[in-house]
């Protein structure tokens, strides 16, 4: 992938995942795109833009419409709220619970 300035990215992908890498590839880079020109058009993230706010009104806007350009803004705020959080907590733990696994379906880990 490349940004505008010209960094590459490299991802791993392996053939047996099941998942089609050109429809990850092609979503990270309308991801990377419009990151690019927010960066021009609005400055650096900053918590007082409230990324989850917005997030939160992108997904009402997708569940309303079924426009998939909304996931790509979905995915940017994520990125852009855990770079800037507004939320007054923010933290990072990889070792929490799933909070989709058993509401959803899926097997059920340690911790869950």
């Amino acid at each position: 992938m490349l940004c505008s300035s010209g960094m590459s990215v490299t991802i791993r992908w392996p053939r047996s995942c099941g998942f089609p890498a050109e429809v990850f590839r092609d979503f990270m880079q309308r991801q990377a795109n419009r990151l690019t020109v927010g960066h021009f058009q609005y400055g650096a993230p900053n918590r007082r833009k409230k990324y989850m706010s917005r997030l939160e009104t992108e997904l009402d806007a997708y569940k309303d419409t079924g426009n998939r350009e909304h996931l790509i803004n979905i995915a940017n705020y994520a990125i852009l709220e855990s770079v800037a959080p507004e939320h007054p907590q923010a933290h990072f733990d990889n070792m929490v619970a799933s909070a989709t696994r058993h509401r959803f379906g899926g097997e059920r880990r340690e911790g869950d």
